[in-house]
């Protein structure tokens, strides 16, 4: 699979294609040969910094992969899995440099049970492409729903975005400093983007988010 840089690895609340002005040039260098066709699901985390007072939606992260012919991108074929927040040393340990005064940082994975769908799905991208070389495209990409708790802090609303794709490896930092201000349209204001956590708190207490 080879889409477009920002689609590919983009863990973050809402992103504009203007949002790749910020990803760093040597996260573009590493991932130039990245392949979402063959990437292990077991090895893949991501990770997002945010202001303090935000916190992911449970059960908002996800992975979302997907393949189409030219001409029919209307009807590609998709599939969303829900990410885990890992707490695991050896997932959040490689991010503690990277932790800055009123922020938090969450780390996360690919649920062990959708590893098998996540592989039939690469599979089928490359039978799908062996057919019709050059005329069958993929897509690979990670997204966020956060809330928050409280009002919204003043000054900008910066997020990091982190992938790692090798196991022990190490994070490149995929989209540095974008402030979700920017994000914010007429149609979808920062409140919308952004609402508060009591919104989502029955559904965690009902029990039907992910494990945390």
């Amino acid at each position: 699979m080879s889409p477009i840089l920002c689609r590919l690895s983009v863990l973050a609340l809402a992103i504009a294609l203007s949002a790749c002005s910020h990803v760093p040039v040597s996260t573009l260098w590493a991932l130039r040969n990245f392949d979402a066709a063959s990437v292990d699901p077991a090895a893949l985390r991501a990770a997002v910094r945010l202001p303090e007072s935000f916190e992911p939606q449970r059960g908002g992260v996800t992975l979302k992969i997907g393949w189409w012919r030219d001409g029919e991108e209307k009807a590609k074929h998709e599939m969303t899995f829900a990410l885990k927040e890992t707490t695991a040393p050896d997932d959040v340990a490689p991010l503690a440099g990277e932790k800055t005064a009123g922020t938090r940082i969450y780390a996360f994975r690919v649920d062990p049970v959708d590893y098998a769908a996540i592989r039939a799905r690469q599979k089928e991208f490359l039978e799908e492409k062996a057919r019709n070389p050059g005329k069958t495209h993929g897509s690979f990409g990670v997204g966020a729903e956060a809330c928050r708790r409280g009002d919204f802090p003043e000054g900008p609303l910066l997020t990091t975005t982190y992938l790692r794709t090798q196991p022990s490896g190490a994070y490149l930092t995929v989209l540095k400093n974008f402030d979700m201000r920017e994000a914010a349209t007429k149609e979808k204001p920062l409140d919308a983007l952004v609402p508060p956590c009591e919104k989502f708190a029955s559904r965690a207490e009902a029990g039907t988010d992910i494990d945390r």
